[in-house]
Formats: C-alpha cells, sequence, structure tokens
C-alpha cells in the first residue's frame, strides 16, 4: 500500500502535471488523458503498481489503445537496484512511454518500533493508566524536542519516529529519433537529476518535465490526427508550457507528511501495545508495503549501484 510519504513525493509533480494538461486545447470529445495515482501497469513477468501514470485513450469506443506517456515511481524501502530494474521492466513492456520520474527518498536509520516495556510505553501512553489512548496528531507533534526542519529527526519522548535525510529526482524524457528510454544513460540532453532534501536543487528537473510535457503534448497531436484526421489541431500543436511549480512548497509538505508519518507509526505502536487483543499483525507502513514486493527490502540493505551502469542514489548516509 502507498504510504504518506510515497504519496507526498508525486503530489506536487500531479498539480504541476495535471494544470499543465488541463490548460491544453485538445479536444475533449476525441481524446481522454487522465492521471493515475498507484494504476496497475502490466509488465512481462506480471505487473507493477507504479505511483503516477498519465494514460491516454480514445473517447469514442471500442478501447482499442491506451497510451502510457508518463510513468513515475517513488522508491522509500526498495533498493536502488530493484527500483530502477523495475522501471527497465516497465520501459521494455511500453516502449512508448516519453517521460519518466524517479524518486529516491530515505530515512537516516530504519525505524523500528519502541518495546512496550520501555520507559515511552509510560510517557507517551495517554488517557489513563486504566484506559490508555493514544495522543491525537496536535498532541503528540507538540511534545516535539528537535528542531522542525530537513536534517532533524522527529523526536518525541526521547525516541525518533521519523527521520527523512535524502530526497533525490531523477528525469528522463524520449530521444527525438523516437527509440525507448534508456534510464542508464546520464546524458543532459534527456536526463536530469535534482535534490529536494536536504537541500532544494531542482531546476533541471523543472526543465526536464517541461520538455518532457512538450513531447507528451505533441504526442497528444499525432493521436487526434489518428483518430481524426480531418481535426484542425494547430492550437494544440503550437501551445506552449507555461505551468510552474514551486518546490520550496513541496518540502514543506513533505515536511508535514514526515510529521504525520511519525504519528501513524506511533498509533500503531500504541495499538500494539496497550490495546486488550493480541495485534501479532501489527506492522509497520513501511514494513508492510515492502512485503508487498518481491525482492523489496528494508532501508538498511539499499545497496549502492554495483552494476555501475544502472542509476543509484548519490548520497552515502551513515546509519545511526
Amino acid at each position: 500500500m502507498p504510504t504518506v510519504l510515497h504519496e507526498a513525493f508525486f503530489d506536487h509533480v500531479k498539480v504541476f502535471v495535471d494544470k499543465y494538461i488541463c490548460d491544453l486545447p485538445y479536444n475533449r470529445d476525441v481524446i481522454s488523458p487522465m492521471i493515475h495515482m498507484n494504476w496497475s501497469l502490466e509488465i512481462a513477468d506480471g505487473s507493477v503498481m507504479p505511483d503516477m501514470v498519465i494514460s491516454v485513450t480514445a473517447v469514442e469506443g471500442p478501447l482499442e489503445v491506451v497510451l502510457i506517456p508518463f510513468y513515475g515511481e517513488c522508491a522509500l524501502s526498495e533498493t536502488d537496484d530493484h527500483v530502477f530494474r523495475k522501471v527497465e521492466s516497465v520501459i521494455l513492456a511500453h516502449p512508448d512511454v516519453i517521460c519518466v520520474l524517479v524518486v529516491l527518498a530515505r530515512e537516516a536509520a530504519d525505524y523500528t518500533a519502541p518495546g512496550c516495556d520501555s520507559t515511552i510505553s509510560k510517557t507517551l501512553c495517554g488517557g489513563t493508566d486504566s484506559d490508555p489512548k493514544p495522543l491525537t496528531l496536535k498532541q503528540f507533534i507538540n511534545l516535539r524536542t528537535t528542531p522542525r526542519s530537513f536534517g532533524e529527526p522527529v523526536v518525541i519522548g526521547d525516541y525518533t519516529w521519523c527521520h527523512l535525510s535524502t530526497v533525490e529526482y531523477f528525469v528522463w524524457v524520449k530521444r527525438d529519433d523516437g527509440s525507448p528510454i534508456n534510464i542508464r544513460s546520464q546524458d543532459p540532453a534527456d536526463m536530469a537529476y535534482g535534490t529536494l532534501v536536504p537541500e532544494i536543487s531542482m531546476d533541471a528537473i523543472t526543465e526536464m518535465l517541461k520538455r518532457g510535457l512538450t513531447k507528451i503534448k505533441d504526442s497528444f497531436v499525432d493521436f487526434q490526427k489518428e483518430l481524426e484526421p480531418s481535426l484542425d489541431c494547430t492550437a494544440l500543436a503550437e501551445a506552449t508550457v507555461n505551468a510552474q511549480t514551486d518546490w520550496r512548497l513541496a518540502s514543506k509538505r513533505i515536511m508535514g507528511a514526515c510529521d504525520i508519518t511519525a504519528h501513524r507509526r506511533y498509533v500503531a505502536w500504541h495499538n500494539a501495545c496497550f490495546t486488550k487483543s493480541d495485534d501479532s499483525s501489527y506492522m509497520d507502513l513501511e514494513q508492510a508495503d515492502s512485503e508487498e514486493e518481491p525482492g523489496v527490502v528494508s532501508t538498511s540493505e539499499r545497496k549502492r549501484a554495483n552494476t555501475s551502469t544502472l542509476p543509484g542514489s548519490r548520497f552515502k548516509i551513515q546509519k545511526s
């Protein structure tokens, strides 16, 4: 299942892309572009659930073609190698994809829930001894003892509940020769890299996304002409990318997602320790997310790309 952090990394991109597509003068009676969050895609050996996909279909049926011009993936608990190999599998199955966005995010240390017999069980019990109740988000976050800024862990009750350390963005755009996207390419002509955490450096990502959106717009023109050869597509063909995004605001929303993640982990821990029932099924959200796909492992097992040609994180995290 997608976590709050997973969604936060793409929320801002979705707003940016959605505004651009909505402003395009494409014929609403001919084609139907849609943005999907967690929409299944078929690949050679099964299916994957990307974090963001754009599909384009004909309005009039029967539905014969589903174009996938945009594909986005976030890795929070996957290894670098696993997520990029998955991306390659999607491109192999959908070679017409025009723009690919990958987000690598990680915490400074793997999260593990505190013990039920720790001192935290007394300080963060909530309610009364006879009727313990988890603290509300407001009550919980107001107990934070560390500064609210990136690079600082969410420490409450002398325990680290979340510590997002780095967020990296990679974007690839299909070349003019029509060849499938090659994510092993580091050519700045068709690939961009940026960071949102620990510092904002996203200008190259913005420009490459705009380039990708322009090519996606051109594919709308081609698809309309294919479906309705007599259709006048001049206005669409001449439309320019005017959408803007504020990555500073995106970083603040991610900081908020860290607060929510910390609280949800706390509530899950509280339920496991203080509910009357035997909650042996308790599992952290990120752990549950990791177990949905074979090969996805915890953050501490994330490897640097030993394949030498696959992309990977450009940060070296010293685990605490």
